[in-house]
């Protein structure tokens, strides 16, 4: 049974986690969209906020450029972000 400092402090990290975790992978998920595709598929800003977007997070904006939702930019950077780390694990980079 853990003790009460314990439990306090697994809320706390629990906490410092999902909100910089989640504003980490919107980071990586703005990057990766803006490298990888060089531009073509933006990340929904401000003025993309009415949009509907369908099940897979992708619409299309009056300009005809592919608009991806905030929400799946972040998951995409999440998965990014995680396998980066796992590529970096295991070429030693953590070791040192």
């Amino acid at each position: 049974m853990p003790s009460n400092p314990e439990i306090v402090v697994s809320i706390v990290a629990g906490v410092f986690l999902l909100i910089f975790g989640e504003a980490i992978a919107n980071i990586f998920g703005l990057l990766v969209f803006a490298i990888l595709t060089l531009g073509f598929i933006r990340v929904q800003g401000p003025e993309d906020r009415e949009r509907v977007f369908p099940w897979h997070g992708f619409a299309r904006n009056e300009a005809g450029k592919l608009v991806v939702q905030t929400e799946m930019a972040g998951g995409i950077g999440m998965i990014t972000g995680i396998a980066v780390c796992v590529f970096l694990w295991r070429y030693g980079v953590f070791t040192r």
